[in-house]
């Protein structure tokens, strides 16, 4: 039951970003048991979070099994046929509490590699179990299916899930500790439009204002961009090429090249506003340190930061730094691109100007100059009320009926 409400709830889930895949942890001797995360289809799971979780698999087990498809999303573990679910192993599995479920994680497969270094010796590529040879000194082996011309999905992930289970028993019988195996794909195959660079004469700017980039999709203004070593810095201060710009329903990435790295910006579209979600660091195409931002506007406003982005390198520890930055999508409004899913360069008004900005420092406005006002208002009458209570004398003597009256004397 426990993988058909997990099926259930992945049916509602709309899109999926092109950089989240779904991943399984088995752990047949639930050695992993102390991990408890809810299977939530609609929260991603970070770089940093997942790489803790393989970290945690790999001090509490023996080895490690990488098992890997070429395209994995979310819609081939709800795919069913007349024989059910193509994955009866793993669903075997979650029902004794046995595998994990992670339904959204950030580029699980170039973490694991990056982890996991491949080689010669620890890379299989199986049709089926009986091409396998291992020896029991390793501590992790890839796993990468080949498949045939005239199958389909359905049938291909259920010889892929009779491989899992036939590789995993026999490597727990050449271990004499547990096993954790992580299944999970390359790319995700989610479409997204990919809009062509047309290149933007730029736009002449006070040096002390920086450059602006102006993409399909969105405004950007940068000052002072370099990239720090610990033994030099570079400055560069040129107008960078947008390389690539992709769109989904509700996220857009959009990716500028320097001369020795890029930048990707990852928005987020939501019904009242956009949010920056993180900026990455690239070399070569690949990924080396990302920067979660987590900010963002209401449509129509801009974002203005005057304190330092900065984006590690984790490759070598470099980073690279802007000094001072603004970005807007070029998006009049989310909603009017909701019902047709249509390409932004339909939407946006061909503006390149920015709208009005949120700052991220401290800054006053009507609302909080009015709240203040009130807030002296009722201190003011509390303090009046409290100075009045403090002024109060009591009586310094009273009459007593056993004693002598009081006698007022008139002159």
């Amino acid at each position: 039951m426990i993988l058909y409400y997990m099926l259930t709830l992945f049916i509602f889930q709309t899109a999926a970003d092109k950089n989240t895949l779904p991943v399984f942890m088995i752990d047949q001797e639930q050695a992993m048991v102390h991990l408890n995360l809810g299977p939530n289809p609609f929260e991603k799971m970070s770089t940093s979070k997942f790489a803790d979780i393989i970290h945690d698999a790999i001090r509490h087990s023996a080895g490690v099994i990488i098992f890997v498809e070429e395209h994995f999303s979310v819609e081939d573990i709800s795919l069913k046929d007349k024989r059910g679910s193509p994955y009866q192993y793993l669903r075997q599995n979650i029902r004794e509490k046995k595998a994990k479920y992670f339904p959204a994680v950030i580029d699980p497969y170039r973490l694991l590699t990056q982890i996991f270094q491949p080689q010669q010796y620890n890379v299989f590529h199986l049709r089926s179990r009986t091409k396998l040879e291992l020896m029991d000194s390793f501590k992790y082996i890839y796993i990468y299916f080949q498949d045939g011309m005239n199958e389909t999905r359905i049938d291909v992930l259920r010889r892929h899930d009779l491989i899992i289970r036939e590789v995993s028993h026999l490597v727990r019988q050449m271990k004499t500790g547990p096993i954790v195996a992580f299944y999970t794909g390359k790319v995700n195959p989610v479409e997204v439009e990919k809009l062509r660079f047309v290149p933007i004469k730029p736009i002449p700017l006070p040096k002390d204002l920086g450059v602006m980039v102006v993409s399909s999709g969105a405004l950007f203004r940068f000052s002072d961009v370099y990239a720090s070593t610990p033994t030099r810095r570079a400055v560069f201060n040129q107008l960078p090429m947008i390389a690539e710009e992709t769109w989904s329903r509700r996220t857009m990435s959009t990716k500028m090249a320097y001369t020795d790295f890029e930048l990707e910006f990852n928005f987020n579209f939501q019904e009242h506003g956009w949010v920056l979600d993180n900026v990455a660091l690239l070399e070569a195409g690949e990924e080396v340190g990302r920067t979660v931002m987590r900010v963002g506007a209401p449509w129509n406003m801009s974002y203005v930061c005057a304190e330092p982005l900065v984006i590690v390198n984790t490759r070598d520890g470099s980073s690279v730094t802007i000094s001072q930055y603004q970005v807007q999508p070029r998006l009049t409004d989310y909603r009017r691109r909701v019902p047709g899913g249509g390409s932004p360069v339909d939407l946006h008004e061909g503006s390149i100007n920015f709208g009005r900005s949120t700052n991220c420092g401290p800054y006053f406005n009507i609302a909080i100059l009015s709240c203040l006002m009130i807030t002296f208002l009722c201190l003011t009458i509390c303090m009046y009320g409290i100075v009045n209570l403090m002024d109060c004398r009591s009586n310094d003597r009273y009459d007593d009926p056993n004693a002598k009256q009081l006698v007022i004397s008139e002159n």
